[in-house]
């Protein structure tokens, strides 16, 4: 028996018929390219293709967040669904006003509601945050009720590792996050930035790798050190872009550990907007 629905935001980057599917709804995040607005909805590989090679090409994007009027509306609708209580995972707080925004409409929704909305910082985004969404799927069909569920994710969370390199400064630059002139020079020294979400859910840069091959070998290297093989949690791997160093860091997991149920999938135009067409990320649990 399900005690608790599952709700997620798009910047979980999984496939909206998967979503469906797994019985998880979700509330469509937005970017705006040349003054429109346009939903997340993607549900294929083409679609995020179409965005990277966009991109690629110089189309610039920005985002915009969720509002409380939009969550508390959305809220309603998920607990007339499902008359249960719901937890919800979010977007990171370190990276959006979403979270915050969810927990003031979580906070009206409850007053009045039987069944009540737990919000859950995932700390992360995209393939990170599918990670939590993943465990929570776990824990919701194993029958835990929402707070005993609440209480093992987010310590589970604390545990989770999410970092990535970019391959690619173009974007950064193209969006004013970057200069030109930095643009130049790291191009030209072919630097790829590793990041990783610290506790508060926020980016750090915490390498500057030269070449992807040395990018490639910092994830997998921090991998090694840190992996807990008893994880509940699969080992997933995000990529925008370019397949192949994802490929290749994915070959390096299997062939030293063994590990053949890794989850690929890619990251989306939210996050994308921001990080640039070309990411390669890996996400575990640490011992």
């Amino acid at each position: 028996m399900e005690n608790f629905a599952l709700s997620t935001d798009t910047c979980c980057d999984e496939l909206k018929s998967t979503l469906a599917k797994n019985r998880i709804s979700y509330i469509k995040m937005s970017f705006i390219s040349d003054g429109e607005i346009y939903e997340d909805d993607f549900n294929s590989a083409e679609e995020y293709k179409y965005f990277y090679d966009e991109m690629k090409k110089g189309k610039v994007y920005s985002t915009t967040g969720l509002n409380p009027f939009q969550l508390k509306e959305y809220f309603l609708e998920v607990l007339n669904k499902n008359k249960k209580d719901v937890i919800h995972v979010c977007l990171s707080s370190g990276l959006s006003l979403t979270y915050d925004a969810a927990c003031k409409a979580a906070e009206e929704v409850n007053l009045e509601s039987k069944h009540k909305i737990y919000v859950l910082d995932s700390h992360s985004a995209t393939q990170g945050q599918n990670a939590v969404l993943c465990y929570a799927t776990i824990l919701r069909n194993e029958g835990k009720s929402a707070q005993e569920a609440m209480e093992v994710l987010q310590n589970a969370i604390k545990k989770l590792n999410v970092s990535f390199f970019l391959g690619d400064l173009d974007a950064l630059k193209r969006g004013g996050r970057i200069s030109g002139a930095q643009a130049i020079v790291a191009k030209m020294v072919q630097l790829r930035p590793v990041l990783k979400f610290d506790e508060k859910g926020c980016l750090q840069v915490v390498e500057k790798a030269m070449g992807s091959k040395k990018a490639i070998k910092s994830l997998f290297d921090n991998f090694a050190k840190k992996y807990d093989p008893q994880s509940p949690i699969p080992v997933f791997l995000a990529y925008a872009g370019d397949i192949v160093n994802m490929q290749e860091l994915r070959k390096m997991i299997e062939d030293r550990f063994g590990i053949t149920n890794i989850i690929t999938g890619p990251v989306g135009p939210v996050i994308c907007s921001h990080t640039g067409p070309s990411l390669t990320g890996l996400i575990f649990i640490e011992k």
